[in-house]
This record gives structure tokens, C-alpha cells and sequence, in this order.
């Protein structure tokens, strides 16, 4: 082939790369997001179902999930780029960034409190925990924040009137008091219903006191919100469609819960689904009063924070703008 010819072949090879484009003929490869979720818990369920759905697929998204039972853990895998969105909760979160990381919140799943406080059935009055040992999760997570916070409510001094043990996730609570380790063990969940139906007493319910706390909260680095607003968009489109799945099908929701939770038991399953069904919010927007009580129960711990203004650890404009261009609206409607 001439030089001549060449250069004709080359120009029609590049329109037709551009009719293409225009088509879509051309496919474009789905963008890879590792995102760690903090729990075995029915918060999670949203997220779950997104991935197993193929709600995240649909926009654009190679979502995999990795199970990380320490927000200590999930944080710096955050910061240094080894994951790239988490779901978890607002604790360690709040936490590194009063202490100067560059975290937002992008997402709420829910503000209310499911965790009960189980004990053996020795202990039937909150005053009977003094002495005792209550299981909870790694220091600074939250289910050991808002138990110390259960704790000071009932004015019981944490680590001194009650020990607070790490015990681990979930079922290694649920596990070490059953074999009488621990006195008591916060829990939630299937766990709790489990626990019940073992015939353990419910002392604390949280859900009962005046506290609420952001939970299963979606963090990303500041950094990678700025380089790829539109990549934590699409995940936030997927991850309402897992929202409002977990709020209306319940055999899809229980199928998923299923996997991850690990369980065949169809009562526990169908009661966690309709417990858990009105916590996730429709509209998932953090909350900055909410956040800001978060703020000032962490000025306990981490003095700077008391400096600090929830606005600006959260960051609403997203999830607002899938509300005002319609699309929450239409995937509650079937659109």
C-alpha cells in the first residue's frame, strides 16, 4: 500500500471509530471499586444486594466486596488507595478524620439503633452490671461507642464499673457468651434474634434510649471524591436501588441476607427483614444534625473535635442531586 493510501485507510478507520462512539457500538470497560464492608450485620444488606442484584453492574461498576470487621483496618486501606469507597460506620471514620484525614461521607443507610445488650440470665437489671464483662467489638468501632454511650446513660462508668471486652465481630460476641467468657455481649441483628431464641435476656435496648448515631455510612478520601465524582455517583445509584430493594422484596432481600449472613433460619431471616425494613433511609443524604451529635460524643475521646463542624465531614450534594434529577423518585416507581 502507497504512503497515499495509508493515510486514506487511517482516516476512514478513525470515522469509523467515531460512528461507533456515536452508536455505542463500542463498549466501554466497567470500572473496578474494592469496597470493604464493616460487618456481618443487616445494615449491610443494601450493599449486598446491589452487588448480587447486578445493581452496580447496570452502571458501569466491577464492585467487590470485601469483608473487613475493623474500621481501624478499613481506614487506612482508605487513605492509601488500596480501597477505593467503604461502608461503614461513621465511627473510625469521624474519628481519623478529628484527627486530620481527609474522609467525607457521601451516604447514611440508617441513624437508628437495633443493638441490644444480651446477658446470661443471672443479670436481670442494668445495676447488675457492675463487675460484670460485656463482649463488644474493637475499641472505637461502632458497637463499642455507642455501648459505652448505653452505659453512660444508665450511669455506669465504662472500663470501671463495667469491663468492656473485644471479643471480635459478631458471631465471636455471640460466642463468648455462650461459653460464659464475657457476662453480656452488645449485638444486633440476626445475632440478637439468635441469642434471644438461645434464651438469653435482653438487658439494654438501644433503640429504646435517646441516641442516635449515622451507621452504615458510605466513606470515600476526599481526594477520590474530587478525581471521580462520577464514579461515587454511579455507586451511590446502585447502592439505592440495593436500598429500596432491602424495603420492598423480601424474598430477594432474605435470599441475599441468606448468603452473607450465613443462616437458613427462615423465622430469623423474615424477622430481621422487617425489623431492618424501615431503618434504611429512602433517601440516604447524611444527616448533619445526627453527624453533629456524633461530633460532640467523640469530643469526649478526641478533644479536637469539639472544633469541628459535621458539615464539614459529610458531603450531601450527591445523594440530593439523584433526588432532584428524579432518579430516587423513579426507582420507587418502577422507572
Amino acid at each position: 500500500m502507497s504512503f497515499a493510501g495509508f493515510i486514506r485507510q487511517l482516516r476512514l478507520n478513525i470515522a469509523l471509530v467515531f460512528v461507533c462512539l456515536g452508536c455505542g457500538a463500542v463498549p466501554s470497560v466497567a470500572q473496578t471499586l474494592k469496597v470493604p464492608f464493616a460487618a456481618l450485620s443487616p445494615n449491610y444488606a443494601p450493599l449486598w444486594i446491589a452487588d448480587q442484584a447486578g445493581f452496580f453492574k447496570k452502571q458501569g461498576l466491577d464492585v467487590q466486596l470485601i469483608y473487613i470487621s475493623a474500621g481501624s483496618v478499613i481506614i487506612p486501606a482508605i487513605l492509601s488507595g488500596q480501597v477505593e469507597i467503604a461502608n461503614m460506620s461513621s465511627a473510625p471514620a469521624l474519628t481519623a478524620w478529628a484527627r486530620g484525614a481527609e474522609l467525607t461521607a457521601v451516604g447514611v443507610g440508617s441513624n437508628r439503633l437495633l443493638h441490644v445488650v444480651m446477658t446470661r440470665g443471672s443479670i436481670k437489671k442494668t445495676e447488675e452490671l457492675k463487675g460484670k464483662k460485656i463482649g463488644s467489638d474493637r475499641y472505637g468501632s461502632f458497637s463499642d461507642l455507642v455501648l459505652r454511650e448505653a452505659l453512660r446513660h444508665y450511669n455506669l462508668a465504662p472500663d470501671r464499673d463495667v469491663a468492656v471486652i473485644q471479643t471480635g465481630g459478631l458471631p465471636e460476641r455471640l460466642g463468648a457468651l455462650k461459653i460464659g467468657a464475657v457476662d453480656g455481649a452488645i449485638v444486633t441483628g440476626d445475632t440478637a434474634f439468635e441469642a434471644e431464641k438461645m434464651g438469653l435476656h435482653k438487658l439494654i435496648d438501644l433503640s429504646q434510649l435517646p441516641i442516635q448515631y449515622p451507621g452504615s455510612t458510605i466513606i470515600v478520601s476526599k481526594s477520590f471524591l474530587s478525581a471521580k465524582r462520577d464514579v461515587v455517583k454511579r455507586f451511590l445509584r446502585g447502592w439505592v436501588e440495593g436500598i429500596k430493594t432491602a424495603k420492598t422484596d423480601k424474598e430477594l432481600t432474605v435470599r441475599v441476607m441468606q448468603k452473607f449472613l450465613k443462616t437458613s433460619d427462615r423465622a430469623i431471616l423474615d424477622k430481621t427483614f422487617e425489623v431492618y425494613k424501615p431503618t434504611h433511609e429512602r433517601v440516604p443524604a447524611p444527616d448533619p444534625k445526627v453527624v453533629g451529635v456524633a461530633v460532640k460524643q467523640l469530643a469526649a475521646t478526641v478533644p479536637q473535635a469539639a472544633l469541628l463542624k459535621a458539615d464539614d465531614f459529610i458531603d450531601r450534594s450527591l445523594i440530593l442531586e439523584l433526588e432532584q434529577e428524579g432518579f430516587i423518585s423513579g426507582v420507587y416507581e418502577g422507572r
